[in-house]
């Protein structure tokens, strides 16, 4: 009897023994809250959906925008009222791709003789590796998704005061030695979030020590997984998130991202869209397993080659976001992609 019966491999039946491993932490929990905010408040599921139909081809998906008149642009005349014009604007576009061929891959092997000797059910068996490989592909997405959302950052509306290098500084402390709470710092995100015009909960994901100002106010903090991160920001206006892959991508605990729930998305590539028994024959089972923390598909493809199984998992993602060109020269708004930096000096 071979162990790549659909009894022991069919995704139904491993998913559901996915979820039991994820539960009883058969690895450490880390804070990825940064993958976790993206995919729990995106809004391009037209582009993520068009870009992983499996068809094995890079994918590509235009889409079109215009950019807000610039009130330099209006008149003020004393003449008679015209029925033309010669002003005429053009529709802008963006494209958002993914090629199948980059793709995040690991694997693990191991003989049959080793499953037929451990006290342990098959398909149980085949569900502590499959979570070993969804663990670890997870942990390097959010690393690449961490690095992607910090190269996304725009310009603050040019109104914002405070701004050097695209960095919005802010003090925590009055003096740090003492310790003493500065509470102008949560007061001056607001405001520079509202003259950039973000018009949805904001995400700040970062460091530590705009984590641990969060706390200490318990404004919109502080989650770092496992919660309804929506929830939160909904409720306070912003959530506050530690993810240490955001806080190493941007050089410095002292720094944070924040951008507008719905401005980034994570697109990704599958080969197999179904978690049925898509692939199969007597030595090979390939299918789709979505993590229980975040969703994150992943493609998985178990093989029998002379009595030796290997077990390969592979993640094909990008974070997206908005064009810099959004508004027009001129603009206050130009430069600005609702992913912003915040800084955080303390003396």
């Amino acid at each position: 009897m071979s162990y790549l019966s659909s009894q022991n491999v069919q995704a139904e039946t491993i998913q559901a023994e996915l979820d039991t491993q994820f539960v009883t932490c058969p690895t450490p929990q880390e804070n990825i809250a940064a993958l976790e905010a993206i995919i729990n408040t995106q809004q391009a599921s037209g582009i993520a959906q068009a870009v992983s139909d499996g068809s094995g081809k890079v994918k590509t998906v235009k889409v079109t925008y215009d950019q807000r008149a610039l009130e330099s642009a209006v008149t003020s005349e004393t003449a008679a009222r015209t029925c033309t014009t010669t002003n005429e604007t053009y529709n802008n576009y963006v494209t958002y791709s993914i090629d199948p061929l980059y793709h995040e891959k690991y694997a693990e092997k191991f003989a049959i003789s080793e499953l037929a000797t451990m006290d342990i059910a098959p398909a149980a068996f085949y569900a502590k590796k499959i979570a070993k490989v969804v663990d670890v592909l997870e942990r390097k997405v959010s690393t690449k998704s961490s690095q992607e959302l910090v190269a996304l950052y725009g310009k603050w509306d040019s109104s914002v005061t405070g701004v050097s290098s695209d960095k919005l500084t802010v003090s925590t402390f009055i003096t740090l030695a003492g310790k003493q709470i500065d509470y102008t710092a949560l007061s001056a995100i607001d405001i520079a979030l509202m003259q950039t015009g973000y018009c949805a909960p904001a995400i700040i994901v970062g460091g530590t020590t705009l984590y641990a100002y969060g706390r200490h106010i318990a404004a919109g903090c502080c989650s770092t997984t496992g919660v309804n991160i929506m929830e939160i920001a909904n409720t306070f206006g912003k959530a506050i998130l530690f993810d240490p892959r955001v806080s190493t991508a941007l050089g410095s605990a002292n720094e944070s991202i924040v951008f507008q729930a719905g401005s980034v998305a994570l697109i990704h590539y599958n080969e197999y869209n179904a978690t049925d028994f898509t692939g199969s024959a007597a030595n090979y089972s390939m299918f789709k397993v979505n993590s229980p923390r975040t969703g994150l598909p992943i493609d998985i493809v178990i093989n029998d080659t002379c009595g030796v199984i290997s077990i390969t998992g592979y993640a094909n993602t990008k974070v997206v976001g908005l064009p810099t060109d959004m508004f027009a020269t001129g603009d206050t708004k130009a430069g600005v992609t609702f992913v912003n930096k915040i800084a955080v000096s303390n003396s």
